[in-house]
């Protein structure tokens, strides 16, 4: 399973280096003062990242809004992993970008238990609804650890770039409600070319993303990006099954 992951991972890499090279340049040749587009050309970047994981296999989206990851848990506690080395990256070479995350807001222990119970309600219902058991899926609990990592390590990157550098930076321009509003529909539009051309799965993706960035805008607005963190790992988590051989 290790050599295997370490194959997958190498490919994915190889795959994505050159899109990447270019959106690092694209970066450094941005002057710091244009922060909006510094901010715009990261999430275009993270955009590139997540969807060709469709193409190289290594996650589907089914019609009913049910994600189907690797069944190698290695590959997903690696990206999970690689997702918060990424943002540790970030804080050191974009200092000014990450002064306007606010990872917590008001009473921390209420804003994760907050931030963990409205995941619950964005994913529980459709699991319900999908009607998966997870006893009835060879290997989950064997999968389910790495999964985990993956959840909240890759979702914590998506997190640090919608709420805590776009909703950030524009809590300095407009009004907060505004901001998560805002925040919420630009993670909906990013996820327009998944929904229209990668899967063709169309708007029940965009209905889905819109619901879940709204609410993870909302959580960030009263909480912060720590607790909008779990809110968007938690839902994602209850949705994901392992992908079958």
């Amino acid at each position: 399973m290790i050599t295997q992951g370490m194959a997958v991972l190498i490919n994915y890499g190889m795959y994505l280096a050159p899109g990447l090279l270019l959106f690092g340049l694209w970066f450094a040749l941005t002057p710091k003062s244009l922060t909006g587009m510094r901010i715009l050309i990261l999430l275009v970047a993270f955009v590139l990242m997540r969807d060709v994981m469709t193409p190289l296999g290594m996650w589907s989206l089914g019609s009913e809004v049910q994600l189907a990851f690797t069944a190698n848990t290695c590959v997903l506690a690696a990206l999970g992993s690689l997702s918060v080395l990424l943002i540790a990256l970030l804080m050191r070479v974009a200092p000014d970008l990450s002064r306007l995350i606010v990872w917590s807001k008001g009473h921390r222990a209420s804003g994760l238990t907050v931030g963990i119970a409205v995941g619950c309600l964005i994913g529980v219902p459709l699991r319900f609804y999908q009607g998966i058991e997870a006893s009835a899926i060879p290997g989950y609990w064997v999968w389910l650890p790495g999964m985990v990592v993956l959840a909240y390590g890759a979702n914590a990157l998506e997190e640090v770039l919608f709420r805590g550098f776009l909703q950030g930076y524009l809590e300095q321009h407009v009004t907060p409600l505004r901001a998560a509003l805002a925040s919420g529909v630009a993670f909906a539009a990013c996820h327009a070319f998944l929904a229209l051309s990668v899967t063709q799965l169309g708007w029940p993706v965009l209905l889905f993303t819109l619901i879940e960035g709204l609410a993870c805008a909302l959580v960030r607005m009263r909480y912060g990006v720590l607790a909008a963190t779990l809110t968007h790992g938690t839902a994602i988590l209850l949705v994901a099954v392992p992908q079958m051989a």
